[in-house]
């Protein structure tokens, strides 16, 4: 999957319907803590988890699986940007100025636990999708 040579090494045990619906609990996840943060008074981990939870929530809309709205990219782009979401979070706390509060263990952890998802991730799964063919062939070939 997405050409990550640690990626092939780990078992494929979550399917595309389970994932699809592990991201809206994440994508709720963050937007939860965003509010927590924000009446901590912590701004900047509260802008964080709000802009991850944006993220989350767009490849979710955006993807052509069970629970995906507008179907536009296919769950092997889905999960390249998985990956981009893990490590932006774990690098957020130290990019936006707030590693030393409590709230950047919330980041750290939400970066391992991505990682670990989309490792486990069966990217190749299109049982869900409308049409599999579209748009992943861009990143296929590259």
């Amino acid at each position: 999957m997405a050409g990550l040579k640690f990626d092939n090494t780990f078992p494929r045990v979550i399917d595309s319907k389970t994932h699809s619906a592990i991201d809206w609990v994440h994508s709720a996840a963050n937007f939860v803590a965003a509010g927590i943060f924000a009446a901590r008074g912590n701004k900047k981990a509260a802008v964080g988890a709000a802009m991850l939870g944006t993220n989350v929530l767009f490849n979710t809309l955006m993807t052509d699986y069970e629970y995906g709205v507008f179907r536009v990219w296919n769950f092997k782009v889905h999960g390249i940007l998985d990956y981009s979401v893990a490590a932006t979070s774990a690098a957020l706390p130290a990019v936006m100025g707030f590693n030393d509060t409590p709230e950047a263990n919330f980041f750290y952890v939400q970066g391992a636990v991505e990682t670990m998802t989309a490792g486990i991730t069966d990217y190749d799964d299109e049982s869900g999708a409308e049409n599999p063919d579209h748009l992943g062939r861009v990143f296929e070939a590259a």
